[in-house]
């Protein structure tokens, strides 16, 4: 699939996250437009195009996406503009009264996502995909990465909906109504899985980043995902083998991240500036894994 050339001199950026820009178009106030950094392959690109449209068109609540594009060197989609809308994230920041009703409210929102059987003729096994990433590294020494492998093939399986990222910043609110954003890395599997990133970067990942990506933190994010977890599962949130499995997760997604840093943005916060690349990896991964 080509991907359409526009021309950034009319759109206006607004935002960003770790692996790309938003903007808005000058004169059709109805679209934003998303587009990765140089960084990003351009397949990964349109892989996000193509499955948060499958999701739009499931009935998931998320932003339409409208065109898979490219500036030339960038790539990324246009999408739906929803007016007014908040992330759970930006919420919590402002009014911290609010945080344990927004985690509850995701654990809902991703019960009913888990819930959800997935075409998997369109969409892929995000184990398998984690699995890959992790096996194809050259950043992660053999017995890491044997010892990754070993606990992603031990996973569930399962073929319900899994959203891929879920965090405060990618469920969002506009009007009173609750959608889902950034759906690249939508598939399905375990819905463990989905709590991979606030099962680790809760407990670890340093408070300059996690306030650049989630407006919270550590001790905020850590209540968040508390609350969150013990609303999804109830009494088993304390049960030990709960426990051991999350841990497992913490560690797949510490490597994953170590797999994917070159293409993100964290390397530029200024916590890391004057560390070396693998002080500040096992700085953010904590005690899971060491490279």
């Amino acid at each position: 699939m080509n991907a359409k050339l526009i021309d950034l001199k009319d759109w206006v950026p607004f935002g960003g996250g770790g692996f790309g820009d938003s903007f808005y178009h000058k004169t059709d106030d109805s679209v934003v437009l998303k587009l990765n950094k140089a960084s990003v392959p351009a397949q990964r690109a349109l892989m996000e195009f193509q499955r948060s449209k499958a999701v739009y068109e499931m009935g998931i609540p998320s932003a339409q996406p409208f065109d898979y594009v490219t500036d030339g060197k960038r790539y990324g989609m246009t999408m739906e503009r929803i007016r007014g809308k908040e992330s759970f994230g930006r919420i919590i920041a402002d009014n911290p009264y609010r945080l344990e009703e927004l985690a509850c409210t995701t654990a809902e929102y991703a019960k009913a996502l888990h819930s959800m059987p997935c075409n998997t003729e369109i969409f892929d096994s995000s184990a398998l995909r984690v699995r890959e990433i992790i096996g194809d590294s050259m950043a992660l020494p053999d017995d890491i990465k044997a010892r990754l492998i070993h606990y992603i093939d031990e996973l569930e399986p399962a073929t319900t909906c899994l959203h891929g990222d879920i965090n405060p910043c990618n469920i969002i609110m506009a009007d009173g109504k609750i959608y889902w954003i950034d759906l690249g890395d939508f598939g399905y599997g375990d819905p463990m899985l989905d709590f991979n990133h606030l099962s680790h970067m809760s407990g670890y990942a340093p408070n300059p980043l996690l306030k650049k990506l989630f407006h919270m933190d550590r001790k905020m994010l850590s209540r968040f995902y508390d609350v969150m977890g013990r609303h999804y599962y109830g009494p088993r949130w304390d049960g030990p083998e709960l426990k051991e499995r999350m841990s497992r997760i913490a560690q797949i997604m510490a490597g994953e991240a170590v797999c994917l840093w070159p293409q993100a943005y964290h390397v530029n916060l200024p916590y890391l500036q004057n560390k070396k690349i693998l002080t500040s990896i096992n700085l953010f991964i904590g005690d899971h894994i060491r490279v």
